[in-house]
């Protein structure tokens, strides 16, 4: 039986949701005034909560109270890591691990997680979660790191380095609270940290990442290092992080819109405002703005010829990374591409094929057709087929890379000296049966050019 909060008006829960999250909607939020009619289902959360040195009677019962507040969390606490069965993780939306256990997990519970995971499932590890399970070589790969140590109890000061991520709406760039400062022996290079240390501790030369998503066999992922007492885990900025990470584990918050303060350092520049599509060629009757995220929808009838949204700045080498939920059809974004047609918004060379089975295979439209399968022989799961889904393209001379979720999916090099190495970036609505696809958090970073 999953907990529930005591049901209050519809106005006080409301007024809860947004204190509690800093004013972060759902997507169903987004569209609709908040009532108990447009709310969406709750998120169903299975917290395994046992173990050592830690309090593990009355503090779980506490933080599920602190998950509930909202009304947009349910919460069913077990001490048992057997009640980790296929059962009942199809009646969960998301695993959280607040445990502290050396012992791995038997076989037939490793499974059923990692069923889970495959299925889409999201995990929250918490604390000493990222401890737990010794022996069992996959978690560290699952929560995204190994833990070493830590240093005494107390007060932790910590910094925002990713304030463009949802899971950070709310949260002030810099923070205290007392905890166990983990110091962590190795981070997962796939791992995105939202959240460091203002200090270098344990030892270590610089701060490093308390908080941090990743996607693991396609699912969400999000591992949170504060949590060892309920001076921690009562602070409303823990609230607020492990709130938001659980609603973001089971894809209830909106993707990120621009790029990150690491990423603008690195140079990349944002190709979508999340407001407007300025600087962008189209078809109002197809493409349209909504709540940060461009909708390209072809419905009732489709399109008789396939038609993009096209940038207006030509580009050669570059690191190019976007957001895509292909909700329906096929579709994929064109680069280093030629407008073929203005009138009719057509554009041929390069693309970054959207589509299932064939998620960031190297096409070539209007050309060779496909160059590259780099989908056959990956892990489908590696997909969200139902959320956004993060793509990474760099050009760089005759050599393109594209990945998806971390994962290369084509890597080619060009060996013929005519076709174009500069070009236009194009959003593709596919001719034929109706479709829609969304785009967000376009961003690009424009290299120097390469030899060769």
């Amino acid at each position: 039986m999953f907990l529930h909060t005591t049901m209050r008006s519809v106005q006080m829960v409301c007024l809860l949701a947004a204190l509690a999250l800093g004013a972060v909607a759902t997507f169903a939020q987004a569209e609709a005034p908040c009532s108990s009619e447009t709310r969406p289902a709750p998120v169903r959360v299975l917290m395994l909560a046992t173990g050592e040195a830690h309090d593990y009677d009355a503090l779980p019962r506490k933080l599920a109270d602190v998950l509930t507040a909202s009304g947009q969390i349910r919460v069913r606490v077990t001490n048992d890591l057997a009640d980790f069965t296929p059962a009942n993780l199809a009646e969960a939306d998301v695993m959280l691990f607040n445990c502290c256990i050396k012992q791995p997990p038997e076989p037939p519970v490793r499974e059923a997680i990692l069923d889970a995971l495959a299925a889409g499932k999201g995990l929250v590890a918490m604390h000493c979660a990222v401890w737990s399970f010794q022996g069992w070589d996959e978690w560290p790969t699952i929560v995204g790191g190994q833990f070493e140590s830590h240093d005494p109890y107390g007060p932790l000061t910590s910094v925002v380095v990713d304030g463009s991520n949802p899971i950070l709406n709310g949260v002030p760039n810099r923070f205290t609270f007392d905890d166990e400062p983990y110091v962590m022996v190795a981070h997962s290079p796939d791992a995105r940290p939202l959240v460091h240390s203002a200090e270098p501790h344990g030892g270590h030369p610089a701060p490093e990442p308390m908080v941090w998503t990743q996607r693991y066999r396609g699912s969400r992922v999000y591992t949170i290092l504060y949590g060892h007492d309920e001076s921690s885990q009562h602070d409303p900025v823990f609230g607020m992080l492990l709130r938001n990470g659980v609603l973001w584990a089971a894809g209830r918050l909106a993707p990120a819109i621009l790029p990150t303060d690491i990423e603008r350092a690195e140079g990349f520049i944002p190709l979508f405002d999340g407001k407007t599509m300025d600087g962008w060629r189209y078809d109002p009757k197809r493409w349209r703005v909504r709540d940060g995220v461009i909708v390209g929808n072809t419905y009732p009838n489709g399109l008789t010829q396939t038609m993009y949204a096209i940038h207006e700045q030509v580009f050669g080498d570059f690191v190019l990374r976007f957001r895509v939920k292909l909700v329906s059809g096929n579709s994929g974004v064109q680069f280093r591409s030629q407008v073929t047609d203005s009138e009719n918004y057509d554009m041929g060379g390069y693309q970054a094929d959207v589509v299932l089975k064939g998620w960031g295979n190297l096409h070539e439209q209007y050309g060779r057709r496909k160059l590259v399968d780099g989908w056959t022989g990956k892990s489908e799961h590696n997909i969200d087929p139902a959320g956004f889904n993060d793509m990474e393209v760099v050009a760089r001379g005759p050599h393109v890379v594209i990945k998806v979720n971390g994962v290369t999916t084509a890597d080619y090099t060009e060996t013929q000296p005519d076709v174009p190495r500069t070009g236009r970036i194009g959003l593709q609505l596919h001719g034929g049966e109706p479709m829609e696809v969304q785009f967000t958090n376009i961003r690009i970073k424009p290299l120097a050019p390469a030899g060769g």
